[in-house]
């Protein structure tokens, strides 16, 4: 029996259970270990899925057509999206009842709507790796769609995946890459592209608010430079540069330092090497 793309997670439960023998309790209770093997990181059909497969069921379906953004209904599974990326948010770490991991929230278009999607763990590096920039068109495959504070939310889960979709008709989304000579106080959403010049140490400190690091570094174009400020997880993005480094940063913020206009990397900022 064949999955649609929509396919409620209790004729999943059905189908695996008519084609290994066991009963629906049984399956539904290995389901259940399954996703708390995953610290509830996995949809119930995602974990459906992973049952199937070890079993030996196949769940298979024929290719479907791609849903559009203002057609998604929480509680679909299995749905392909063709969008383009509007805004990729830094990675965040997490600890949960003892397992660790790494989320990333994504801002997704098509012509129809926007839609928050997150990636887990080795998607996350994935991601980082393909050098997805603002403005990328991508189709991602076998997602589930959930709602959280009454907004819907297009996760990517174990049997999930992603790819570059360059022949996609999506809206284009402008990208302005400004001069750091032409940078300002309290600018917002600053793309430049730049040479590392010094990276120096990250420091750790501590408010209220909680823990936090920070990291100073030198930007340079041309013979003109200025200071930068990383904060958090960006911190470990801007590490990974050294100097003389070419890159492009998405995202940031700027503000008025003791020395002048200061470029931030904050929550919605990126970094990745600059190969153009």
């Amino acid at each position: 029996m064949e999955m649609n793309a929509t396919a409620e997670p209790g004729k999943i439960v059905e189908t695996i259970a008519s084609s290994s023998g066991k009963s629906n309790d049984e399956v539904k209770q290995l389901i259940d270990q399954k996703k708390e093997k995953f610290s509830g990181l996995l949809t119930d059909s995602g974990a459906a899925f992973m049952i199937a497969k070890e079993l030996g069921v196949s769940l298979n379906s024929e290719p479907t057509e791609a849903i559009k953004i203002d057609s998604l209904k929480d509680g679909m599974n299995n749905i392909d999206v063709i969008a383009r990326l509007k805004q990729a948010y830094a990675p965040k770490s997490f600890d949960k009842n003892g397992r660790k991991g790494k989320l990333q929230s994504l801002i997704l278009l098509d012509d129809t709507g926007e839609i928050r999607a997150t990636l887990w763990n080795k998607d996350v590096d994935k991601f980082s790796e393909m050098g997805i920039q603002k403005g990328t068109a991508l189709k991602l495959s076998n997602c589930a769609v959930t709602s959280y504070n009454n907004a819907l939310q297009l996760n990517l889960n174990y049997n999930s995946s992603f790819v570059k979709d360059e022949a996609a008709e999506l809206p284009e989304i402008e990208k302005n890459i400004v001069s750091i000579t032409d940078l300002d106080s309290n600018m917002n959403d600053v793309n430049v592209k730049i040479e590392i010049k010094r990276v120096f140490p990250a420091k750790e400190f501590e408010t209220e608010r909680g823990k936090g690091k920070v990291l100073n570094f030198m930007i340079g174009e041309g013979v003109n430079e200025i200071r930068g400020t990383a904060w958090n997880e960006m911190c470990d993005e801007v590490e990974k540069y050294s100097e003389g480094d070419q890159v492009l940063i998405e995202g940031a913020y700027t503000k008025e330092g003791r020395d002048g206009i200061e470029l931030h990397l904050g929550w919605s900022a990126r970094i990745f090497a600059d190969k153009n």
